[in-house]
């Protein structure tokens, strides 16, 4: 437990800095996030999302409901942003409360809503590693201290997003995932089983109230369910009711929002508006501006969202080179370090038949993931590695895993996060990217 407080202490200290030092919207969208929350408070509930001047066109019938419901299918210059009121409500219902009290005035009160999500993600790591390896204590404090010294994960801690709040459900989610694969768990069985799900559901339905992108881990859930049999952890039977569960009663909790969204927007995803949240650019859009073919559009927007992955970088770093767009070469070089070694170390465990099954289901997690952000980034012109951040257990599992795999020394699973404790404070030196102009 000393350890444990140890870690939250410092996540604390590390998140609360990157609060007070760095300057407002150096978050990604930090004011149209804040004015979300004040427009909660100031119509006392939920908010419909009307496109700023100059955005991508909507379809007429949602267009028709804008202008009977708000009276407008603009927003005029001067007024709050509604550039992210098609995000569902709970974040920003406890935020609004907090703007309610301060009166608005407090840039910090509103930033540090999100702190205590990220504390207990990172004591959910913590915890993910005392129940899946309880003869190896090193690996518990060396998972809390991945998460709380994520440079992104930190900063997001401290930031007016309900980013760190949704990373909190997903980490829930995947650490009762993880515990289909330890020996001296007793699987869920029977009516265990559906109560498993039950569980599972309810931390999905109250992440797809924080942002609906939770979504992506269903499949998760469905590769987790079929590696358990495989792994005859689990019988088929019984991952019929934890799956069955997890989408029931998940998809029962979102209902509500899923729709309204329906109702407003004419898709219970909100998709269908999504590229008039923003100065949206299409592929073909940017990789015209920058002289990029097809193959360049893939390699430099896969390298970045690599990069920022593990740090913020500026979003005005110019396309053109590439090694400005990605930042330094010893950014790269220190982003690598925790990416690939840990890989080898589990690829060389398992050769020797050494590595523990949960870290083949920790590598696949943000595999499930690259589907969906490959058909995002298609869409529109996204080079965040954010995005990948419903897996942070799963990576912090693999990357210290891996370490510790590779020399065959527990204390070894530390060294990626003072790699990372490194980049958070090259980050918080350069006010919220550890990349800028």
């Amino acid at each position: 437990m000393k350890s444990l407080w140890a870690v939250l202490i410092a996540a604390l200290v590390l998140t609360v800095s990157f609060a007070v030092k760095v300057p407002l919207n150096n978050n990604p969208d930090e004011s149209s996030h804040r004015d979300y929350i004040r427009l909660m408070v100031e119509q006392k509930g939920l908010v419909m999302f009307v496109p700023s001047k100059d955005r991508k066109p909507l379809p007429a019938p949602v267009l028709e409901r804008m202008q009977a419901r708000e009276g407008m299918t603009e927003v005029p210059e001067g007024a709050p942003s509604r550039d992210e009121t098609h995000q569902p409500p709970l974040y920003y219902a406890l935020a609004a409360l907090v703007f309610a009290i301060t009166g608005g005035g407090s840039l910090l009160a509103l930033r540090l809503v999100a702190l205590p999500f990220h504390l207990a993600t990172v004591w959910i790591a913590w915890k993910t590693g005392r129940d899946l390896f309880p003869n190896r204590p090193v690996l518990a404090p060396a998972l809390a201290a991945f998460v709380a010294f994520l440079p992104i994960q930190a900063q997001l801690g401290g930031a007016i997003s309900n980013d760190a709040t949704t990373h909190f459900f997903c980490a829930l989610i995947v650490w009762r995932m993880a515990r289909f694969f330890a020996p001296h768990i007793a699987p869920p069985h029977r009516v265990y089983a559906w109560g498993e799900g039950a569980l599972l559901g309810l931390f999905f339905g109250l992440g797809l109230l924080t942002k609906l992108t939770v979504l992506q881990l269903y499949p998760v859930l469905f590769v987790a369910c079929a590696l358990a049999i495989r792994a005859k952890r689990i019988t088929f039977t019984d991952t019929i009711g934890v799956f069955g569960a997890a989408v029931l009663v998940g998809l029962a909790i979102a209902a509500p929002w899923l729709a309204r969204n329906q109702q407003l927007y004419g898709d219970f995803l909100a998709q269908t508006i999504y590229k008039a949240t923003g100065p949206n650019l299409s592929p073909a859009e940017i990789s015209q501006l920058s002289g990029w073919s097809g193959a360049d559009y893939a390699r430099n927007a896969g390298l970045r969202s690599f990069v920022s992955f593990w740090c913020f970088l500026d979003p005005h770093l110019p396309t053109v080179p590439l090694a400005q767009f990605i930042g330094s070469p010893v950014l790269l070089l220190l982003t690598l370090i925790p990416a690939l070694i840990p890989l080898f170390g589990l690829y060389k465990a398992s050769k020797e038949k050494a590595v523990e099954p949960v870290f083949g289901f920790a590598t696949l997690v943000p595999l499930c993931l690259v589907p969906f952000f490959t058909k995002f980034i298609y869409e529109v012109f996204q080079a965040q590695g954010r995005y990948f951040l419903p897996s942070l257990l799963a990576v912090a599992l693999v990357c210290v895993g891996g370490f510790a795999a590779l020399t065959k020394k527990d204390r070894a699973a530390f060294v990626p996060a003072a790699l990372l404790l490194l980049l958070a404070l090259w980050q918080l030196v350069g006010d919220g990217y550890a990349a800028s102009r």
